[in-house]
């Protein structure tokens, strides 16, 4: 399978390429009160669950390759360095929703990459320990992000605010990122998130899909 090659047709067959997310530090700073909001029921023990999760990633390599797992972080940090107006785009979007003055984005517009990276995943700025954006814990849930039907990218609209984090950093990395350069060029993403697109309906009821929602029950649909 090459680099631009994506096709899925089926919910069984062998997988060969997969996106995943280390559970991020983030996930440790989600209180009690905050559980509901954030859609994440469970208060865990961070190290623990890196320490599982780097177990499960280690069989999924050890079966399909590394090259052939590819992490959020590593996408969204190699993305930010090659495509400097998506990534002024992507922040200024993060910002302006996260409803923070444009100090935020000077700041944010300032950090090296690394660093640049960590604070859109966790939410937290370290160096000042400045918490800027609530954690993402769900997404460790890599299916909700995207769909591949085919030979088609579907670039999901998550239902729950707490969610929309994940999406701007999706939309960025699928439109930065060369590893979708071909699929880009080709037309072969379709993102949800384009209200002249895909509008409400005439309830007023926005369009939300998650991975979740989709099933391919036949490679012909």
């Amino acid at each position: 399978m090459t680099r631009n090659k994506v096709h899925v047709s089926s919910e069984i067959g062998t997988l060969k390429r997969v996106i995943i997310h280390r559970p991020d530090e983030g996930i440790a700073r989600i209180s009690p009160r905050q559980s509901e909001e954030l859609l994440f029921d469970d208060i865990v023990y961070l190290p623990n669950m890196q320490e599982e999760h780097d177990v499960f990633s280690a069989v999924l390599r050890s079966f399909m390759g590394s090259e052939n797992v590819l992490e959020t972080r590593q996408l969204l940090l190699e993305a930010l360095g090659e495509d400097e107006a998506s990534k002024q785009e992507m922040i200024d979007m993060i910002v302006d929703y996260e409803e923070h003055p444009t100090s935020c984005k000077s700041l944010l517009h300032s950090l090296p990459e690394e660093e640049l990276a960590d604070v859109l995943i966790t939410g937290y700025y370290a160096k000042d320990d400045y918490i800027l954006f609530d954690p993402i814990p769900n997404f460790i849930f890599t299916r909700d992000i995207a769909v591949t039907v085919n030979d088609h990218m579907i670039v999901t609209k998550a239902a729950k605010e707490a969610r929309f984090r994940e999406n701007f950093l999706t939309r960025f990395i699928i439109w930065a990122h060369p590893i979708f350069r071909g699929m880009r060029e080709e037309g072969r993403i379709i993102n949800l998130n384009k209200p002249d697109i895909f509008p409400p309906s005439k309830r007023g009821e926005v369009i939300s899909v998650e991975g979740g929602d989709v099933m391919i029950i036949n490679k012909d649909y």
